[in-house]
């Protein structure tokens, strides 16, 4: 009896992850191929949002695997990807709250990025566990890439938390050697660089590239906590995770706090001969 309600419930479950196989047509600034956004599930999605509920507090941040993706951080992410050109990055697929496991798996077999000892190796079992068998569409892995399918998950609606990921494939897509630096997060403290590398872009690109600060006041309140559970993870847990949160927001906030627009420059004084003395 328990048996057969358990095949049912995989069953509900997998039906309704199926309906986010769909990709609606992508109608932001574009049209980019890149991005695809599964259909919404209101059941699964709430779940979803629910699971992720201590996380949220962690960081503090309501956006965070919220599992809906708002047209701005859409617009965010594009405009980050018109602004980047790798070729590694080109083929980077931008999954917006969606579940796509046949997909992912036969990107897994085409990745020409990364040499294939590695993708059977230590890219399968990965991908069959978060994007097969456990994804993050449902339970709050929060947002990561695959390097081994050079693929991009998202499901928060912060578009800070969006460049970071997208930082990790800009970051992996820069490497000649992309499956031994994927391969590297494995040791201890490797995945603290790669982290920072990401950060460093995201971060980066908000301040040099999009105008204003809100958004990159935004990303050290957000990414510096984030940075700080890795670290922390380091130490006696969970203990260890809960101190590198709070280490994280207190360095975030006040760097986010020291951070002032800076002013346009003057404009040039006009070339010319000199005007004619007034008589």
């Amino acid at each position: 009896m328990i048996a057969m309600h358990t095949r049912a419930a995989c069953l509900l479950l997998s039906l309704a992850l199926a309906g986010c196989a769909t990709a609606v047509p992508y109608t932001g600034p574009g049209p980019h191929p890149q991005l695809e956004r599964g259909a919404p599930v209101p059941p699964i999605d709430f779940l979803g949002n629910v699971l992720a509920l201590p996380l949220k507090l962690l960081l503090w941040s309501w956006k965070f695997d919220v599992h809906h993706i708002s047209p701005d951080t859409e617009a965010q992410l594009v405009a980050y990807l018109d602004a980047r050109e790798l070729p590694a990055l080109e083929d980077t697929k931008f999954r917006l709250n969606q579940y796509r496991p046949a997909q992912d798996l036969a990107r897994l077999v085409k990745n020409r990025h990364v040499a294939w000892p590695y993708r059977l190796l230590v890219g399968l079992p990965v991908t069959l566990v978060f994007d097969v068998l456990l994804p993050g569409r449902l339970l709050p892995w929060g947002d990561y890439y695959n390097p081994w399918t050079n693929t991009v998950h998202l499901y928060s609606d912060h578009p800070a938390i969006a460049l970071h990921e997208a930082g990790h494939a800009h970051d992996t897509a820069g490497r000649r050697l992309k499956g031994t630096y994927s391969a590297l997060r494995l040791i201890p403290f490797v995945d603290l660089y790669q982290e920072y590398q990401a950060s460093t872009e995201a971060i980066g690109y908000l301040e040099h590239e999009v105008p204003g600060v809100e958004d990159e006041r935004a990303a050290y309140k957000i990414l510096y906590p984030a940075y700080g559970s890795y670290a922390g993870s380091y130490l006696v847990a969970p203990i260890g995770t809960v101190v590198g949160v709070l280490i994280g927001h207190v360095t975030g906030r006040g760097k986010a706090a020291r951070t002032k627009a800076t002013a346009p420059p003057a404009p040039a004084a006009p070339h010319g001969p000199p005007a004619p003395p007034t008589p």
